[in-house]
């Protein structure tokens, strides 16, 4: 007891000092800024923001202020090592970052929505959520034994290397250095190289979706032959994403109104969301259709609105009060769930009456309908757009379309919110069925095989293969 008191106090002498004070509050500042923008709570507009699934908890606030804290503690004792010629100081900083990093990426597990550069991608890590706090404690474990050695080492002064060089037997009987040979044994270090491995795993992960939504070309004239097919990206292009995109028969009618009255939706917060994240302030003609009592305008989505109707939609699902959310695997984990547009809650206000036949359409096409964001059913939102696609649903449904009607208008408003999958998937069509876009079956592109995350990476590595 009386040699930990002394590490700690000699921690204290060396963060007092003016050099080290410095590093610890810079690299504290950078880590928390790292962290913040990972969890959400704060973003830079117009480049990268994380739409946040679940509300932060005091925890997440606790977690982000020790660990920063800690990691910048290591970093000044590292140095402090270096300065003192203490070579072992490298290693424990190499071990402090590796933690730092996976705590860093646990935030995936919430199942971000990151908002890159104008494109909405969705991390498929929702799995991982009942998890989040064996993650946190396991950062917390791995931070703590990296800045007790780091103290060990700052207080011994300690250089590992040079007292094995020379005197072998005495390194081993040395119980006061065992916790720093212990270190430097080769399957230790394997073992906190394979940690860090593994935080670069959850980063890989996590950009998988990015790369997918960047990766392909979606302008151009023919660029590609198969057998008698001519491939001509700009018409394909034109069909699936057309100028002024896609107009379908549903309507409001007076349901903006009920999102308005019951705090679902909230005017100003939209708009200062929109106007902040996206850079696209409210219309007149939005303006006018949120301040209505009812309306009689269609729905209509294109590349101008897209982020205002996945908002809507997404409001509209997360607050409806529905089975098809309520049954959802997911539902635990979205109570008190906030988008910031309006109030928080899950499933809890009637916005929509569906009688038992158009309740059971909407849950077949929300089952069997996809996104390729992950691996999920609309049926289980997990995300901005599955919420979206289930707003979709249901209000399609209660106005008595048909199955056929829905699937064909959820694939129209997915491919303005995932444009390169669906192009990719009417490249494949023409290709292998010499078959125009509009005359897919839309219920089977909605399906798993084409608009879930693994399909669509299916048919990209099929079009790679064939060198489109």
């Amino acid at each position: 007891m009386r040699a930990t008191g002394k590490i700690l106090s000699n921690v204290s002498h060396v963060i007092r000092q003016p050099k080290y004070a410095a590093i610890a509050v810079m690299t504290s500042g950078v880590v928390a800024f790292i962290y913040s923008l990972a969890y959400g709570m704060i973003s830079i507009p117009f480049v990268f923001a994380n739409l946040r699934m679940t509300p932060l908890q005091l925890t997440d606030y606790l977690f982000i202020m020790i660990s920063s804290a800690v990691i910048g503690i290591i970093l000044s004792l590292s140095v402090y090592s270096r300065d003192k010629k203490n070579l072992a100081g490298k290693s424990i900083s190499f071990a402090s970052f590796g933690a730092g990093f996976v705590g860093a990426v646990c935030p995936v597990c919430l199942g971000l929505n990151l908002l890159v550069f104008g494109t909405i991608v969705t991390t498929p890590l929702l799995w991982l959520i009942p998890y989040i706090g064996w993650v946190q404690v396991a950062v917390f474990a791995l931070l703590g034994g990296s800045f007790w050695l780091s103290a060990r080492n700052a207080y011994d002064n300690y250089c590992l290397s040079c007292k094995i060089n020379q005197n072998v037997k005495r390194v081993k009987k040395e119980t006061d250095v065992s916790l720093l040979s212990s270190f430097n044994n080769p399957q230790v270090k394997y073992a906190l190289y394979g940690i860090f491995a593994l935080a670069i795993l959850f980063l890989v992960v996590q950009v998988v979706p990015l790369v997918g939504a960047f990766g392909s070309p979606i302008t151009g004239v023919a660029v590609a032959s198969k057998g008698n097919s001519q491939i001509d990206l700009q018409n394909i292009t034109a069909q699936v994403l057309p100028e002024n995109g896609f107009t379908i028969d549903a309507k409001w009618g007076d349901t903006i109104s009920k999102m308005v009255k019951a705090g679902v939706l909230d005017a100003n917060k939209l708009d200062s969301i929109l106007t902040n994240r996206y850079g696209q302030p409210l219309t007149e003609e939005q303006k006018n259709l949120l301040a209505a009592s009812y309306s009689d305008e269609k729905l209509t989505i294109n590349s101008k609105n897209a982020v205002f109707m996945m908002y809507i939609l997404w409001a509209l699902a997360k607050d409806n009060d529905n089975s098809i959310q309520k049954e959802s695997p997911f539902a635990q984990y979205f109570a008190n769930y906030d988008i910031g547009v309006g109030k928080a809650g899950y499933a809890d206000t009637k916005l929509l009456d569906l009688t038992p036949e158009q309740q059971e359409i909407a849950k077949t096409v929300a089952l069997n309908s996809y996104r390729p964001c992950c691996g999920n059913p609309t049926g289980w939102p997990d995300c901005s757009h599955g919420f979206s696609a289930l707003g979709l649903v249901e209000l399609m449904a209660s106005q008595g379309f048909s199955k056929a009607e829905i699937f064909d208008a959820f694939v129209k408003f997915n491919s303005f919110w995932f444009p390169s999958t669906y192009i990719q998937d009417a490249i494949y069509f023409k290709v292998t069925e010499n078959k125009d876009w509009n005359s897919v079956d839309k219920e089977l592109v909605a399906g798993k095989q084409y608009s879930s995350l693994s399909g669509s990476y299916a048919v990209k590595n099929y079009l790679q293969g064939l060198g489109l």
